[in-house]
């Protein structure tokens, strides 16, 4: 199947949103049975209630499906039930995982939020980086919040179509972005804006006091035992918090279950579990470049084919963290290279199939 750029892979247009209503998550009631820090344990599907047959299916299937498909990986139960890589990728080499970075940084404000660095998500661009509006801005834009950029809601301009090319062009990426006029209804109007998710970074960073990717080094990917590879960099030398880090499939394994485990981590509260809730059920209505689904805090939120609740951390070309939390069970699709718009295929149906191979655990 065929995607427009627009649709980027998100999923399948039509399937039933998510409400804000989860249904209880095997992982957060049970508590894994080793944290992954170090590694991921692997376990025969079988023990986990996994068809292997159904497995069997979906590798046999998946570079015909997704021709530029470099790893599909999952783990349930807290154990990685499959792990295959295509087209000569090894899965031991970082790579851009596109706009699987925005939902690093929705963490990363969570985080920042648990340390009381960020007061509240009322709080402003005027109150936080006010020098970083530019002259003749808009005066709507001071009064954009946290929780509109978390959400997609600033109400700026924006054309996903387009501005990417536009952003990455321009000598001031946060300029660009605040000089936009405000021509929605802030927290209302949805428009997927990668301008954004980097303006909520430069926030991140200014409370934090160090610039971002020292801040996550130190609260998330040293935590979590996660390597990142390089981060993408503005023309200011800011890390582009909205698209641009390379992970390995291995280490977008971990995010997810993170997020499984309400933001706990191996004894510790990494974000705060009601952070995680909201940042992962309905905030905002979302729109095709998810495949239709709705919006949290930079997470898509969704459902399985099933009818379970999901949710799910999406990249140009179709990286995905796909997250189950009634199956306990996470899964990553990751592509290494570029992948030019007439290429693009959604691995979502190959995802759907390990979440159906899923029996009662």
């Amino acid at each position: 199947m065929r995607w427009t750029r627009r649709a980027l892979i998100g999923g399948v247009a039509g399937l039933a949103l998510a409400s804000s209503s989860r249904l209880p998550s095997l992982a957060q009631a049970q508590g894994p049975a080793y944290w992954p820090t170090g590694g991921w344990r692997e376990a025969d599907p079988a023990d986990l209630a996994v068809d292997p047959a159904a497995l069997a299916d979906v590798d046999a299937r998946a570079v015909a499906e997704v021709p530029a498909l470099s790893a599909l990986l999952a783990v349930r139960g807290g154990y990685l039930v499959f792990e295959r890589f295509y087209n000569g990728y090894n899965g031991k080499t970082p790579i851009n995982v596109r706009s699987v970075t925005k939902s690093v940084t929705g963490t990363l404000a969570g985080i920042a939020r648990r340390e009381g660095l960020l007061t509240g998500l009322d709080q402003t661009v005027g109150e936080i980086i006010p020098e970083r509006i530019p002259a003749g801005a808009d005066p709507r834009v001071a009064a954009v919040t946290l929780w509109q950029w978390l959400t997609m809601t600033s109400g700026l301009q924006w054309d996903a179509a387009t501005d990417w090319q536009r952003l990455t062009a321009a000598p001031d990426w946060v300029a660009l972005t605040l000089g936009l006029p405000v021509v929605g209804i802030p927290g209302e109007t949805f428009v997927y804006n990668t301008g954004g998710s980097h303006v909520l970074g430069v926030m991140v960073a200014k409370a934090a006091g160090v610039p971002l990717e020292t801040y996550a080094e130190a609260k998330l990917f040293r935590p979590l035992g996660i390597t990142p590879g390089d981060w993408m960099r503005s023309p200011q030398g800011e890390v582009s918090a909205g698209s641009g880090l390379e992970m390995t499939p291995r280490d977008m394994l971990k995010l997810g279950f993170l997020y499984l485990h309400g933001g706990e981590w191996e004894g510790a509260t990494i974000i705060m579990p009601a952070y995680a809730e909201a940042a992962t059920t309905w905030q905002s209505a979302g729109d095709a470049t998810g495949g239709w689904a709705a919006y949290g805090y930079q997470w898509w939120v969704t459902a399985t084919n099933a009818g379970y609740p999901a949710y799910f951390a999406l990249g140009y070309g179709g990286q995905h963290i796909f997250v189950v939390p009634a199956l306990d069970l996470v899964v990553v699709a990751a592509i290494s290279r570029r992948v030019e718009p007439a290429e693009l295929r959604t691995p979502r149906y190959l995802i759907e199939s390990i979440a159906a191979a899923c029996g009662p655990l």
